[in-house]
């Protein structure tokens, strides 16, 4: 049974399409979702002091954390939760997550990329899907 998705949120078109599909399986089997954003890696703070990056990562978290509330507010009589958390690498911050919250299924946007492109710029569905202890659901956004 499909009680706990998680949704890796990146605020792109691809996680668009994967919270839509999370969405519509969540609400056959009547389960919670959690949209979940990694910080960490993404965040330069090469050249800052300490107490500088410090409030970058706290700007970035509160942006983030409004953007994810509003996804949640957009869809009505579900039991959505939102998780931010800070690992510097996206494919571990999301595999440890759904171990320690015993989710069911992971579905997320996958940009497609296959060939040298993937070998080149990696892929963190990819990783996922190999990696993940649970089923894992890639979802293409079709252009």
């Amino acid at each position: 049974m499909t009680k706990n998705i998680l949704v890796p949120y990146d605020f792109t078109t691809f996680a668009d399409k994967a919270f839509e599909k999370a969405v519509e399986i969540g609400r056959k089997f009547n389960s919670k979702i959690t949209l979940l954003t990694i910080i960490g890696s993404d965040i330069d703070t090469s050249g800052m002091s300490l107490s500088r990056a410090e409030e970058v990562q706290d700007e970035t978290e509160k942006q983030a954390e409004e953007n994810l509330n509003k996804i949640k507010q957009s869809t009505q009589n579900m039991d959505i939760s939102v998780k931010i958390i800070h690992n510097p690498s996206t494919i571990d911050g999301i595999l440890y997550f759904a171990d320690q919250n015993n989710i069911d299924l992971i579905v997320l946007g996958s940009h497609g990329r296959s060939g040298f492109k993937k070998l080149i710029l990696g892929s963190v569905a990819s990783a996922i899907v190999t990696r993940a202890v649970c089923p894992v659901l890639t979802v293409k956004s079709l252009k």
